[in-house]
């Protein structure tokens, strides 16, 4: 039987290669911004449960001269009902100045575009809009 003595070459340290260095550099770099990523996401979270960090809103001493872009609604109008065609789509709704738009997409690539008044409920207009078949 051969005894393992300490200088035989199964006791021998293996040369590693040269690539190895930098990759465990990378390695222990990349943890530690792992680490780092994960306490700013528990820091944040932690923050917004609990309602802190949040900075004060300076409140102006008068009301700005210009209010013009809220429009209060003086009294209800109650319901109003709109007819979708067969086969139509509600698509986009949009508040603007005291009206709304619904847009309806119909069949063959139509659209019909509805406005009303915010105030009363009253329908001001219709646009249909169709596309062009010259192509």
């Amino acid at each position: 039987m051969a005894a393992n003595l300490p200088d035989s070459d199964e006791n021998k340290k293996r040369a590693e290669p040269g690539w190895l260095l930098p990759a465990k550099i990378a390695v222990v770099v990349m943890g530690l911004m792992i680490l780092s990523g994960l306490g700013v996401i528990a820091y944040t979270v932690a923050t917004r449960l609990s309602g802190g960090d949040e900075k004060p809103v300076a409140t102006p001493a008068s009301p700005p001269a210009i209010a013009s872009t809220v429009r209060q609604v003086a009294t209800g109008f109650g319901t109003i009902d709109v007819a979708i065609p067969n086969g139509a789509r509600l698509g986009a709704v949009q508040l603007d100045d005291g009206r709304m738009i619904l847009r309806m997409n119909l069949q063959n690539r139509k659209v019909r575009l509805l406005i009303y008044d915010l105030a009363t409920g009253k329908e001001l207009g219709v646009f249909n809009i169709t596309p062009d078949m010259k192509e």
